[in-house]
């Protein structure tokens, strides 16, 4: 199969998210018993999401589920299908190092 390379790398970044996902989830349930991440959604249709998720996690899900439909799918449409994947790959992977960031900014911030 010539896209194996690609979805093994797909593969690795979404495993990443996931891992981070998991972190980050903890995260947001000790800022919610602090009355805090009072957010309905993390990411928006418009970003190319169909779940609606306070979390991290159910996104990474998504990814997966993105990743295993392709694999699926006819192997002419990867390089058209693939696109929108790398997209929510990267916003995700881009929100969850700013709010890991964030987090260590405003626990600096409590400290001092």
């Amino acid at each position: 199969m010539p896209h194996t390379p690609l979805f093994e790398a797909l593969k690795e970044n979404i495993k990443l998210i996931y891992r981070q996902s998991i972190d980050a989830d903890k995260n947001i349930d000790d800022l919610r018993q602090q009355d805090m991440a009072k957010f309905v959604a993390i990411f928006t249709q418009e970003q190319g999401f169909v779940t609606k998720a306070d979390r991290f996690t159910p996104y990474a899900e998504e990814l997966g589920n993105d990743l295993v439909a392709l694999q699926q799918g006819n192997e002419d449409e990867v390089p058209e299908k693939v696109q929108p994947l790398v997209a929510k790959i990267e916003i995700q992977l881009q929100l969850l190092q700013v709010f890991k960031a964030n987090l260590k900014t405003n626990v600096t911030v409590k400290k001092s």
